[in-house]
């Protein structure tokens, strides 16, 4: 199983936090996505994306069309660990692609490639970080590579 963790682009403050939309230096970063991930984005076999709307803009900018579903369990709030229990009930052979958001997605891939041991991962806005695991369980994945974003 390969999982792509991705932050949201770019945001700009707002009140309440799930209407913040993204900035107009958020949207540009999504057009300018490095040339090695079109071959790992060919093979997404599920996207599941937060509900919020700096999220459902940043999968619409990126992948214009896609189809995605929108999940409770990936807004900030939610436990790492609940996350990967979703997961586990995806095909083992599936390439599975995350939305959210700091400090969940660095707490997932911390609790995949580390076992859950740090403070979690640091995510830039737009960043995808690629892993590969066996199982979706704390401590089993790899990191293969982690993608950044500038207009």
């Amino acid at each position: 199983m390969k999982i792509l963790l991705m932050r949201h682009a770019e945001s700009a403050p707002g009140f309440p936090d799930e209407l913040r939309v993204l900035t107009d230096y958020g949207v540009a970063s999504l057009a300018s996505r490095p040339n090695d991930l079109a071959s790992l984005l060919e093979s997404v076999t599920d996207i599941f994306v937060s509900p919020y709307q700096r999220t459902q803009q940043t999968i619409n900018c990126f992948l214009p069309g896609c189809e995605y579903q929108t999940v409770d369990w990936l807004m900030p709030d939610q436990d790492p660990e609940w996350v990967l229990s979703h997961l586990l009930e995806m095909a083992e052979d599936s390439v599975i692609l995350l939305v959210t958001h700091m400090p969940m997605v660095g707490e997932i891939a911390s609790l995949l490639v580390e076992g859950g041991n740090s403070l979690g991962y640091r995510f830039i806005p737009a960043q995808i970080m690629a892993i590969e695991a066996d199982l979706p369980v704390a401590g089993l994945g790899t990191l293969l590579k982690s993608y950044t974003f500038s207009p």
